[in-house]
């Protein structure tokens, strides 16, 4: 039978994985963050928002710093940054008891997401393996979440001015797999930092609580470092996407791409690394089979 070469993508992540960094990675390696950009116009979120990439170093490595670009208000432009890519699903998860102003914040739930999901996939062309990769990551986190909140994942929402962020970079990734042909991914192990993070609810202990449940099944190493180095948009991703965790499988190099986060670190770079290859060949239709260390679907 006929012999095909598979398309795979190695993650890295020896300094964390965020979500801007992820993307930012495969901005790297070669996606179209216009195109990106552009599939993901058709959703239904507000307030508006914009791809920015612009070249950075760290530690003297080439990489690619993405942002989203989020009016908060009519005038009034943020940039949603991410200190080693904090995801803004910490300050900004509530579900339906809790009250909020709503005539400052409008807010998106899991449904919702799903919802736009399937509509750029009926009526605006997204491939249907992004779709399913799109469900999985998305799932994982709204569950994750609901875990942390002790609520039906139906009751899970987010304010959208701090959820836009976090929606793009996730479905913007799943785009930009598709734009570069990646059939399989694997990852390495996940390093945990220390320490606390502030969110609406006060402290957090790190990895915070939603990771904390992303990262069941996966392997991860203890490092000496503070700060958030794995957040939940990263966390969920990485767990949605990966069909194995450990060293890179054997394959033929073809591309490496670096994501940066905001923060300088002036003992490791602060870069998400990525490493794209041709893995073997299998039978048509079929992927030879990785070996696994850890079941991303278990979490």
């Amino acid at each position: 039978m006929a012999q095909s070469s598979i398309q795979h993508l190695h993650i890295d992540p020896f300094s964390g994985v965020a979500g801007d960094m992820f993307l930012g990675a495969l901005v790297d390696l070669g996606a179209d963050p216009a195109a990106v950009q552009a599939a993901l116009e058709p959703l239904d979120l507000s307030p508006a928002w914009r791809l920015s990439t612009q070249r950075v170093e760290r530690h003297g490595i080439g990489a690619v710093d993405l942002k989203v670009e989020v009016d908060d208000a009519p005038g009034h432009e943020h940039t949603h940054s991410h200190d080693h890519g904090h995801a803004h699903t910490h300050d900004h998860a509530h579900t339906h008891d809790r009250t909020h102003d709503h005539h400052h914040h409008e807010h998106v739930g899991y449904s919702a997401i799903v919802g736009m999901i399937d509509r750029l996939a009926a009526d605006h062309g997204l491939a249907p393996r992004a779709r399913e990769r799109a469900h999985r990551v998305v799932t994982l986190l709204g569950k994750a979440e609901a875990r942390v909140h002790q609520k039906p994942l139906e009751a899970i929402h987010f304010h959208e001015v701090g959820a836009v962020d976090s929606i793009v970079d996730m479905l913007g990734t799943v785009i930009a797999l598709e734009q570069l042909g990646i059939e399989t991914l694997s990852c390495g192990p996940l390093p945990m930092g220390r320490g606390f993070v502030r969110c609406a609810h006060g402290l957090m202990p790190l990895p915070a609580p939603a990771t904390a449940y992303l990262l069941e099944g996966l392997p991860t190493i203890g490092v000496q470092r503070t700060g958030e180095l794995v957040t939940p948009t990263g966390a969920a991703l990485v767990a949605g996407l990966c069909e194995s965790f450990g060293p890179p499988p054997a394959m033929t190099m073809a591309g490496v791409g670096y994501g940066a986060g905001d923060r300088e670190d002036p003992d490791v770079p602060n870069l998400l690394r990525v490493m794209r290859g041709t893995r073997g060949t299998a039978k048509a239709g079929g992927a030879p089979p990785l070996p696994v260390a850890a079941d991303a679907a278990a979490s």
